[in-house]
C-alpha cells in the first residue's frame, strides 16, 4: 500500500495519476473529502465496489453513491432523466446533492441499489474533482469507515481500519465531519426526499413525498463525498 501526501486545494498531478492509475486498474483508495476520508473506487469494476462492502462490512445488496466529474455523465448512466431531477441538476450540481436514479443499461447489475437504481453526485469539492477529472468516469465513494463506526477523520485513522488492504492513499490532512449531502429519490413519477441535508431543494421539487419525517437523516456514508 502506498501513502502519498496532498494539498487538497492544489494537488498535483503526479499525485492525481499515481491515484487514478489505481482506480483504473482495480483497485481501492482511500481519499480525503471537504469533510471526512472516503473510500473509492470504479463503478463500473464489480470487484472492486464489492471489496469496498468487505472492507467496510456493509450488505453488498446496499446501494452506493458514485462521484461524477460532469453533470452531463448523468444523461449516459441514468435511464431517464425527468424534468425536475434537470431542474435539480441544473440548480445545484456541482453540489452536495445526491440524485437517485433508474440505473442505464451499462451500469452492471451487480452494483446497482434495489429496483435497478443509480446515485450520483456530481461534487464541488477540489480535489474530489480533480480526481475524477483524472479517471474520466463514475467512482464509487463510501466514507472510510467499518460500518456502524464512526468515519476516519485523518490517514492514520484509515490505516489503523484497513491497514494494507487498500491500494492507496491520499493523506491530505485531518478532516472533520460536516452536513450530509441532500438524497432526493427522483427515480419514480414523483421525487421522493429521502434525506434533508446542506441543501434546501423543495421549493425545485414541486409536489414530492417527504419520507425524512420522523427519521434519523444523518447517514455517515452520505456526506458531501463519502
Amino acid at each position: 500500500m502506498e501513502i502519498l501526501r496532498v494539498d487538497p486545494e492544489r494537488p498535483d498531478a503526479r499525485t492525481l495519476d499515481a491515484a487514478a492509475e489505481a482506480v483504473l486498474r482495480g483497485g481501492v483508495i482511500a481519499f480525503p473529502t471537504d469533510t471526512l476520508y472516503g473510500l473509492g473506487c470504479s463503478l463500473f469494476d464489480v470487484s472492486a465496489v464489492e471489496m469496498i462492502a468487505r472492507l467496510k462490512r456493509r450488505d453488498p445488496r446496499h446501494a452506493v453513491i458514485s462521484l461524477i466529474p460532469d453533470p452531463q455523465q448523468a444523461w449516459g448512466l441514468a435511464l431517464t432523466v425527468n424534468p425536475v431531477a434537470e431542474k435539480l441538476i441544473r440548480a445545484f450540481w456541482p453540489g452536495p446533492l445526491s440524485l437517485i436514479f433508474l440505473s442505464a443499461g451499462i451500469v452492471p447489475v451487480r452494483v446497482q441499489g434495489q429496483g435497478g437504481t443509480i446515485a450520483l453526485r456530481c461534487p464541488k469539492d477540489h480535489l474530489s474533482h480533480a480526481l475524477l477529472e483524472r479517471i474520466g468516469g463514475p467512482m464509487v465513494s463510501s466514507s472510510a469507515n467499518v460500518s456502524g463506526l464512526p468515519p476516519a477523520e485523518t490517514a492514520d485513522a484509515v490505516v489503523a481500519t484497513f491497514g494494507n488492504q487498500l491500494d492507496l492513499i491520499l493523506d491530505g490532512g485531518p478532516r472533520r465531519g460536516g452536513v450530509p449531502s441532500t438524497l432526493v429519490d427522483v427515480s419514480g413519477p414523483k421525487p421522493k426526499l429521502l434525506r434533508r441535508g446542506e441543501l434546501d431543494v423543495t421549493s425545485v421539487l414541486g409536489e414530492f413525498e417527504d419520507l425524512t419525517v420522523g427519521h434519523n437523516t444523518g447517514d455517515s456514508t452520505g456526506g458531501r463525498n463519502g
